[in-house]
């Protein structure tokens, strides 16, 4: 059977194209692509620039806002008059726990406006935040752990800027609480960061007052009621000439025996941070006194091989 002739030109195949010509196309798709790309970065570079400009001065205003508030918190407290230690102490915490909260608040206010300025959807952020927070929590248990520890020593005053403290076998004036970490310096100039979470014992030597106690070495050869009537005498003595103390020291005469001595024990209350200070003139006194009456301390003597 002979087809007619318009059907037998319908049915030849449409010609391929060949390899070149598809390369040629997919070039020039490609170079259309990147100019039309280039050209919408173009007409949208001005406002990127201005939010950009923008977001920075929300930057930058709310760094400058933050260190005013801190600065203003930083004057009321200088202007506290004649508030006790305690009403200071108390002061100086809660100006540090609130300003570390106000900080989180703030910078994460200052980064949500830079971020709807970009026209990312604030509300979503949140939402997914939320959900995401659901799969994070177990891993964010530490940081929940010392923000809740952190409520919970501000509440209960366990701890307050100034105190003198021993914390987890860490012993210091406590510089600083926020609301995830506390700051305790040293003696020596250390600062140790301790997490919130991580407080276990505390050692508040800054309540009310410190006694100062002073073992005294004494040895076996000398009349122990004599010992005792000397250093008794020299603590009248130190009630008076010794600041800080207002009271005579008292001697509780032998609390233990050694194996080259036996031990006196002085014991006395003086102002917080100010004991050991007042041990050290208190051995300085005993030690002179033991030299003006010819009496030798108790001390190692190595044996002679």
């Amino acid at each position: 059977m002979i087809l007619p002739q318009h059907l037998m030109a319908s049915a030849k195949a449409t010609p391929v194209p060949d390899i070149n010509t598809q390369v040629v196309n997919e070039l020039k798709g490609v170079v259309g692509s990147a100019r039309d790309k280039t050209d919408t970065f173009f007409q949208n570079l001005p406002s990127f620039l201005t939010r950009l400009a923008i977001a920075a001065v929300v930057l930058i205003a709310g760094i400058l806002l933050m260190r005013l508030f801190r600065l203003l918190i930083r004057v009321i407290v200088h202007r506290r008059g004649k508030a006790s230690p305690e009403a200071i102490r108390r002061t100086d915490t809660s100006r540090s726990i609130i300003s570390s909260v106000v900080s989180y608040i703030w910078y994460f206010i200052v980064v949500g406006v830079i971020l709807s300025l970009f026209g990312l959807d604030i509300t979503s952020i949140l939402a997914a935040a939320g959900v995401v927070g659901i799969s994070v929590a177990f891993g964010a248990q530490t940081l929940v752990k010392d923000l809740l520890s952190g409520l919970f020593i501000w509440a209960e005053r366990s701890l307050m800027v100034g105190d003198v403290v021993t914390v987890n076998d860490l012993s210091g004036t406590v510089e600083s609480i926020s609301i995830r970490t506390t700051t305790i310096r040293n003696y020596n100039g250390n600062v140790f960061i301790i997490p919130n979470g991580d407080i276990r014992a505390i050692i508040n030597m800054s309540r009310g007052f410190k006694r100062a106690i002073v073992n005294v070495p004494c040895p076996y050869e000398e009349n122990q009621e004599r010992l005792v009537a000397m250093v008794r005498e020299e603590m009248e003595k130190a009630a008076v000439e010794i600041e800080g103390i207002s009271s005579v020291p008292e001697v509780m005469s032998i609390v233990s025996f050694d194996s080259n001595c036996c031990t006196l024990q002085i014991a006395v209350p003086c102002p917080v941070g100010q004991h050991w200070r007042v041990e050290r003139d208190i051995r300085t006194r005993v030690k002179a006194r033991f030299d003006q009456e010819g009496i030798i301390m108790p001390h190692y003597t190595v044996p002679k091989t």
